[in-house]
């Protein structure tokens, strides 16, 4: 009876070890994400669940080369910041020189973003002038709505260069909000974000886009890996692209934006007006992660 005792135990034990083993395999093939907090449409929590079309493309990717994936979400400076020291392996955003002495950057972009300026309705005598912009200097009479925190808003439409930025809201989801309700002149922001908040608010009848291409308003994502993570060494990074590229071949690339409403997906033109050819000048010497 006591052999067969210590039998079970050893048996139980190995049981506990095999699993336990397991687990650490899973974990160390997982990666871990990420994001900005509550950026609707693009990546959020909704009862616990991550959502958004970063998200889901991150997933797909991930799902095809057979790895798992941990999402995070945190606010934007935080998120950028797990990423430089190492405590997250990757994220997804616009290459630049700040974050490249940190980071690697993917070849693939993940999602293009359209900058786009918006105009309360009613307002033709503003409508017409507004379509008429050729610089982002034009915009400089007039008041404008954005969130606290906008890096691009600080990077290229600084308060002290003569910007009038009269309305400064906690989030994203307000700056449609002020428009709709005559505060501000105009805003200029992301189309993909203003026309999911605005629908959601039931104010898109209310404001209305205008239809002009400024310098600086048409910028991509790709994916973006620590130098520091332990995917850099495995080539994560070039099996990401590689692997996005089977999505939008196969329209499941396509789809995902669809269902976010992207204006890509309803054949909305995009030309990039990033030059990110000095970041990924060694792309091709990176090595390249096989499932």
């Amino acid at each position: 009876m006591k052999t067969k005792r210590l039998c079970f135990l050893a048996l139980l034990c190995g049981l506990s070890l095999a699993g336990m083993s397991f687990k650490a395999s899973a974990e160390a093939k997982a990666i871990k994400w990420v994001f900005w907090q509550d950026c609707q449409p693009l990546c959020w929590e909704e009862g616990g669940v991550p959502m958004g079309l970063e998200v889901e493309i991150a997933q797909k990717v991930f799902q095809g080369l057979g790895l798992s994936i941990v999402c995070e979400f945190y606010p934007w400076a935080r998120a950028q910041k797990m990423v430089e020291t190492g405590e997250a392996d990757m994220m997804m955003t616009t290459p630049n020189d700040g974050r490249f002495k940190y980071a690697y950057f993917g070849k693939e972009m993940t999602l293009p973003n359209y900058w786009t300026i918006y105009v309360k309705k009613g307002r033709a005598d503003l409508l017409k002038r507004a379509g008429s912009f050729t610089k982002l200097e034009d915009l400089k009479p007039y008041s404008l709505a954005d969130f606290i925190g906008n890096g691009w808003q600080a990077a290229y439409m600084k308060i002290e260069d003569g910007y009038n930025i009269a309305s400064q809201v906690p989030t994203m989801a307000k700056v449609p909000l002020m428009l709709a309700s005559g505060r501000v002149d105009m805003i200029i922001n992301s189309e993909n974000w203003v026309d999911w908040w605005a629908e959601k608010d039931g104010i898109a009848d209310q404001i209305e886009k205008v239809n002009t291409v400024l310098p600086n308003s048409r910028f991509h994502f790709v994916a973006m890996l620590s130098r520091k993570s332990a995917w850099v060494d495995k080539g994560i990074l070039r099996a990401f692209d590689e692997e996005l590229t089977k999505l939008k071949k196969s329209g499941e690339w396509m789809r995902i934006l669809r269902k976010y409403r992207d204006p890509y997906a309803s054949g909305k033109p995009f030309k990039t007006q990033i030059d990110d050819s000095k970041y990924l000048a060694d792309y091709d010497k990176y090595p390249l992660y096989r499932p």
